[in-house]
């Protein structure tokens, strides 16, 4: 009959090029499948991490995979939306909170680092690999998404509270957030898979973080 042939053209119009038959997208295998590429891409780097190892990681066909994200592309794309952003304005508030307090807003932004490093465990291996290594795959994605403006208005507030008196007037700005993302995220990293570390907890790399910005390495 005329209205089960349009609804079944409907249907048939409405399902996506590479879905297999006989499955339903959901949230939770969106976010599942997620979760599992940021694993693999903290271990084993972006570039190094194909859409069918994830696929083949997470159990599911490279179709199923598809289905949710078209491209490797489309996959960075949510991830940072979807997982970095997150973080990205976490950190943001704090100097949101304290835009005249440039050492209480670093200090905090010590300890809202390790938090979210310790909450996040493919935080800090994956931020010290592509942001600040030499695996630049997230690095490059994230400066087309946000361009060299917001780089350029953080090194000329670090300029400001330097010649307000605020902060060390001897800090190279290209230098310090590099500097105190490192004093953080590089032990989270390490403590991964290096015995040596085992023993170090998220309060005394705070600890060691803020000791050395607050008053250095001299006696």
């Amino acid at each position: 009959m005329p209205a089960q042939k349009d609804h079944s053209e409907s249907t048939s119009q409405g399902r996506r090029p590479g879905r297999p038959r006989g499955t339903k997208p959901t949230a939770t295998g969106r976010e599942r499948l997620l979760d599992i590429a940021l694993d693999l891409f903290s271990r084993q780097g972006i570039a190094n991490t194909s859409l069918n190892a994830i696929a083949k990681e997470a159990g599911v066909t490279p179709a199923m995979l598809h289905y949710y994200f078209n491209s490797r592309e489309q996959l960075l794309d949510a991830m940072v939306e979807e997982r970095f952003l997150p973080l990205r304005s976490a950190i943001g508030a704090v100097f949101d909170a304290h835009p005249d307090d440039p050492v209480t807003a670093l200090t905090l932004m010590v300890k809202k680092l390790a938090e979210l490093a310790g909450q996040y465990h493919w935080f800090s291996p994956l931020w010290m690999q592509e942001v600040i290594g030499e695996m630049p795959v997230l690095r490059t994605h994230l400066q087309a998404r946000f361009g060299n403006d917001k780089y350029q208005a953080t090194l000329a507030n670090i300029a400001r509270w330097q010649q307000e008196g605020k902060l060390n007037r001897e800090l190279a700005p290209e230098l310090l957030f590099t500097t105190l993302l490192s004093l953080v995220l590089v032990p989270f990293s390490r403590m991964r898979n290096d015995e040596r570390l085992k023993a170090l907890s998220p309060e005394i790399i705070v600890r060691h973080a803020l000791a050395v910005i607050g008053e250095g390495i001299g006696g």
